[in-house]
């Protein structure tokens, strides 16, 4: 694995809910729990639909698919609720001087 550049870290200022977007070939959300960022990728582990093109909601830690309402939690990507079987990948995330990195 290794850091990579993803975004200013001003964009995270704007971010609603999360912040989408596309690191290494990789579609990602960024969201926020307690004021630490985490990634996840941007695709339900059940039929692959994406968190933010589909409405998705954030709630606390928890992303729940608007398709057919699995939940994952995006701090560690573990299903909470099905239909999905299998967690989201998840990778870390920091912030160095003014740039979002995350490490894929």
């Amino acid at each position: 694995m290794a850091w990579q550049s993803a975004a200013p870290a001003s964009d995270l200022e704007d971010a609603r809910a999360w912040l989408p977007l596309s690191v290494g070939g990789r579609d990602l959300v960024l969201a926020e729990v307690d004021g630490t960022w985490y990634a996840i990728e941007d695709r339900c582990t059940h039929a692959g639909c994406s968190f933010s093109e589909e409405g998705a909601e954030l709630r606390g830690p928890l992303v729940e698919c608007a398709c057919h309402g699995s939940e994952f939690d995006v701090r560690t990507g573990e299903v909470v609720r099905g239909p999905a079987e299998y967690p989201v990948p998840t990778f870390p995330v920091r912030i160095e001087s003014d740039r979002v990195e995350v490490d894929l």
